[in-house]
């Protein structure tokens, strides 16, 4: 494709969401004076280049999982004992320095080397397991020593963490750029110089502004050091017993500690790790059953399954790649839920074994396989019916609440006869001369009814509790006799009858039943008349004696026919006799149209036969506000052992929104959620640059099948590869799952003692013009702090984990720092009871704040005027800090303006714009999966977006090949473009080498325009 110079540049922001790669500054230092030779790549460009990447990285100091490998390979057991003893960083138990250190395991030996923290413990298993691994018998003994509490604070107090230094001759660099077509410019990324000042200065000025009684002061760590159980290795080399001692680094190899100085051990206890429980949960709220929650789809993982790795949220669109290079929008009304976990290093079956698929749902959250009716021939009022029975059909066609359409199908025999059980590939649906997949509800005729019932204390005991149940199944009894496919529903309202009949009327229901008392305490609104008009019939029963004034006003503003209903058994034969009068269709499709405002042409024909009829609609016009049977709210429970975390994915929050109706607003927020996805990455601490960028690179290779597919021209095959799924690792993780700077000084070490969970989230906008990407700091890191001399580990904690925010504020136009920064601050624990913050001040904002600021125990600091929702979370026992935004992420905001020449134009084109994210959805394996299958993990989040709005310009497809073909080619650019590309930050300072290494891994060649 050709574009120009500002839509190129539109995309190449794009790619990684507006945000560049911001790092901590790292330890790289070019004094290399010869350089070892880098392993050639196969292939073409970029997998060789790539190839050569990951083989440079692999031998930079600070990849301490390559170096363990090449050290096990090259069976040194002196070089083993010094890289476990000197470049793993010691690791405490919390409170008490040592006191079991003999069995104390923290992080678990895998990832323990993957961050390079470890207890004694585990650096004793990690070297036995190396040496056994070399051919060594070894293992792990106790030895007793008489180490010095000064000794072993000074131990405990030195950084020994390994440096990011590729030993990468410029040279080299140069031919990565050449092959790749990398631009020779500088700029690609920014290191934070002083984050850990800056951070510093920040904490400081939050310290400040909190009373000494609420930081925890009081909380002294005691020393403790377990003498008599200092961790070493023994081995035998050539038959010979030799000594590895791995936590003094005073002590050479082949020794035990000087201090023993009998030279005695004891044989270790078993080594045992626990392993928590992961549990993910997304559920939803909706607009017909207000606060009531249903689960979408849940998974469950042991934490060893998940740490180094991410779980994506997708709602696949359930459509084969040829079929989305042509659908737009209209083809896209039921979404499946999908729960993948993502490890590059296992197998498909692995990870299919650890995925899971929700039912799949439409936008109103409802399950399409639980509640659709869809017989066989067999199994139908007429068995012989199939395709070549019908020799006629007619149509009606409903609008819902703007998207949606009803569509009712009547195809009959030559004696006038329905037939029932024919398949959805039957029918071929269009809608102003465009082809749509409608979803098929029902082949047979099976009349929905819904019965709503008041339940206040007015209600008669016929009607409510147990007696509206028995009512249900007197009914059900009832129709089923005539129509045994009958489903007939039961729901609860209060005493709001305007809005429940409304809610009810966006409903795909056949015929309403209200039973009331006419009490009623809302009010007509004149713009809904006609949703009141288009929805279901509704009757009305009237449950008491006394209220016919009450029930002839509420039957002339809606429509509905009021029958008396104090007799249940009467009332019963007078719906069924209504029933009879009514004529239910036996083929039911609903899909999504748009353009609004225009008159709608609908035509359904039989694929085999030249049999068709038209209807006509159009969407009701006035009721913007109405909100229809949608989705409201999304829900994100994370689980960890017995803590527990919710985020608002998108929509209504029940604890502050809880007595708000249903907005479009929040309808419109979890449809563009759907449309988009989220990443949850969970690790320890975070591993270090080379560890990162490695994976990266390694995820890049896993689109090689299908890439030199398409290089090749064999477009069939690509579709194939890419068919079997991708991997991705979204590369905003690099900057924001990253270690801690400075963590260890000679007076304290910091390191989390939960786990680091960050979960990105990236929002398509196409109701606000504007995409989104959020990224949030989920609070399970429990960040500690172990001084020296035990004190003021509180203050430590706040002054290190505010680099966090610090880089929060460097990565996103929106965060807590921006917002807060020149704000006065007040302290929730002091001024939670004044006036200025109470229901009378606040007004609508106080359930805000009631719920955000001041519930629970946490130490918040926020606007003293209470106009920015913003505020700073301490946690009031360990003293870990985070920035939070309204929406609960620490950054984000608008990262995406749209660039196009005419916005408007772009934004009004719905259905092509929502087509062309689907489409590039599937091409990156990110959307495309057949039911059964879940190993899909598509590339970059948010670079998926990049390739979207490149697919505007293919929506007209008219030939299936060609847009197959040029979907392909985009997705190629966008790979070669994956990393950094062109505006996306100011040149670093300093560490050129890793400036190049960056620019290398991004780039476009093979006629990426």
């Amino acid at each position: 494709m050709e574009f120009d110079v500002s839509r190129r540049e539109f995309f190449q922001q794009l790619a990684l969401g507006g945000a560049g790669l911001y790092l901590f500054p790292t330890l790289y230092s070019c004094n290399n004076n010869k350089y070892p030779p880098i392993k050639s790549g196969t292939g073409k460009p970029p997998f060789s280049v790539w190839e050569e990447m990951i083989h440079a990285l692999k031998k930079s100091p600070d990849n301490l999982i390559a170096r363990r490998d090449a050290l096990v390979a090259a069976k040194n057991a002196k070089a083993m004992t010094e890289f476990i003893r000197d470049d793993l960083q010691v690791l405490p138990y919390y409170r008490t320095y040592f006191r079991h250190l003999n069995s104390h395991t923290h992080y678990g030996k895998k990832i323990a080397l993957r961050c390079g923290l470890a207890t004694p413990r585990e650096k004793a298993e990690i070297l036995k397991d190396m040496l056994i691994d070399a051919g060594f018998e070894a293992k792990v003994v106790l030895e007793r020593t008489e180490i010095t509490e000064d000794a072993v604070k000074d131990i405990l107090f030195t950084s020994t963490q390994a440096e990011f230094n590729p030993p990468v001759n410029p040279k080299k660099y140069k031919e990565w750029a050449e092959k790749l077509g990398v631009p020779q410019t500088e700029g690609l990324f920014e290191t934070i110089e002083d984050a850990s000042s800056q951070g510093e200065t920040l904490a400081n000025s939050l310290l400040n502004k909190i009373d000494d009684a609420y930081k925890n002061k009081d909380s002294v760590l005691k020393y403790h050091f377990g003498k008599s159980g200092v961790p070493s290795v023994v081995f035998k080399e050539d038959g010979q017993e030799k000594y590895a001692h791995v936590f003094d680094p005073a002590v050479p190899f082949g020794s035990l500690h000087p201090t023993n100085s009998e030279n005695k051990y004891s044989d270790a206890r078993e080594y045992k790790v626990e392993d928590d429980t992961l549990t993910v949960t997304l559920s939803s709220t909706n607009a017909f059953t207000g606060r009531e929650e249903t689960e979408i789809i849940s998974g469950t993982w042991k934490m060893s399954e998940v740490v180094g790795n991410q779980l994506k949220i997708n709602f696949l669109n359930n459509m084969p790649f040829e079929a989305q290079a042509k659908k737009s929008v209209s083809a896209i009304n039921n979404f499946t839920p999908c729960l993948a976990l993502q490890d590059i290093y296992k197998d498909e079956k692995y990870l299919e074994e650890r995925s899971f698929l929700g039912e799949p749902i439409t936008l109103e959250g409802e399950k399409i396989l639980q509640n659709a009716i869809i017989k066989n021939n067999e199994e139908t009022a007429n068995p012989s019916g199939t395709l070549k029975d019908v020799v006629s059909v007619s149509i009606k066609a409903h609008s819902r609440t703007y998207p949606s359409v009803r569509l009712e199908v009547f195809p009959r025999n030559e004696v006038g006869d329905v037939v029932e059980g024919l398949k959805p590939t039957d029918f071929k649906l269009m809608d102003n001369g465009k082809t749509v997949s409608g979803t098929m509800r029902q082949n047979v005729i099976a009349p929905k009814i819904l019965i709503l019932y008041d339940t206040s204390l007015s209600m008669p005991n016929d009607y409510r509790g147990e007696g509206a149940i028995e009512f249900q199944q007197q009914l059900k009894g009832a129709i089923e006799t005539e129509y045994p496919y009958a489903q007939i529903r039961l729901q609860k309202t209060g005493s709001v009858i305007y809005t429940s009949h409304l809610k009810a009327a966006q409903t795909e229901n056949d015929l309403i039943l209200y039973a009331t008392d006419g009490h009623n305490s809302d009010d007509f609104k004149p713009e809904y008349k006609a949703v009141y008009k288009e929805g279901p019939p509704t009757l009305y029963l009237n449950v008491t004696d006394g209220s016919e004034d009450y029930f002839n006003e509420l039957a002339t503003n809606t429509g509905a026919t009021v029958i008396p209903a104090k007799d249940r058994e009467a009332v019963i034969i007078e719906i069924q006799n209504y029933i009879d009068q009514l004529s239910f269709p036996p083929y039911v499709f609903t899909y999504h149209s748009f353009e609004k405002t225009k008159a709608h042409t609908v035509e359904v024909a039989l694929t085999t036969l030249q049999i068709k009829d038209q209807a006509t609609f159009r969407f009701q016009q006035g009721v913007d506000n109405a909100v229809g049977n949608r989705i409201t709210g999304l829900y994100l429970d994370i689980r960890i052992g017995n803590q527990k975390i919710r985020r608002v994915l998108a929509g209504w929050d029940k604890e502050i929104d809880y007595y708000e109706k249903p907005t479009k607003k929040m309808v419109n927020e979890v449809h563009e959620f759907m449309l988009g996805g989220t990443v949850i990455a969970f690790e320890r601490e975070c591993p270090p640059l080379s560890v990162r960028l490695t994976e990266y690179l390694q995820c890049m290779m896993r689109h090689r099948s299908w890439m030199e597919a398409y290089q090749e021209g064999n477009t069939n095959k690509a579709i194939a590869e890419l068919g079997k799924g991708v991997h991705s690792y979204p590369s905003m993780l690099i900057t924001m799952m990253q270690p801690l700077q400075n963590n260890v000084s000679e007076n304290s070490i910091t390191f989390p003692n939960g786990y680091r969970v960050g979960i990105l989230k990236v929002k398509p906008g196409f109701y606000q013009n504007k995409t989104t990407v959020s990224f949030d700091y989920v609070p399970l890191s429990e960040y500690v702090s172990v001084t020296r001399d035990g004190t003021n580990t509180f203050s430590e904690t706040t002054r290190k984990t505010a680099q966090f925010a610090i880089l929060e504020s460097k990565v996103f136009e929106t965060s807590t720092l921006s917002q807060l920064q020149d704000k006065e601050l007040a302290f929730n624990r002091k001024v939670s009871n004044e006036d200025r913050y109470s229901r009378n001040t606040l007004g609508d904002e106080y359930r805000y704040f009631r719920e955000r600021i001041f519930r629970g125990p946490v130490l918040k600091l926020f606007d003293a005027t209470a106009e920015i929702k913003s505020y700073w979370s301490i946690d009031h026992d360990t003293g870990e800090l985070y920035g939070i935004l309204p929406d609960q992420t620490g950054g984000g905001g608008q990262s995406v303006q749209a660039q196009l020449d005419n916005l408007d134009r772009v934004v009004k084109q719905y259905e092509q714009l929502m087509g062309g994210i689907r489409l590039s959805m599937l091409a990156t394996g990110a959307g495309g999966v057949a039911l059964g299958v879940v190993a899909i993990y598509g590339v970059t989040l948010v670079r998926l977006y990049a390739l979207a709005s490149e697919a505007i310009i293919i929506m007209d497809a008219s030939n299936l090949d060609e847009d197959v073909k040029e979907a392909l080619k985009a997705l190629a650019c966008n790979i070669f473009k994956s990393l950094v590309y062109k505006g996306l930050g100011p040149v670093g300072k300093g560490a050129q080498g890793m400036d190049l290494l960056i620019a290398a891994m991004g780039g476009g060649s093979t006629g990426c325009s």
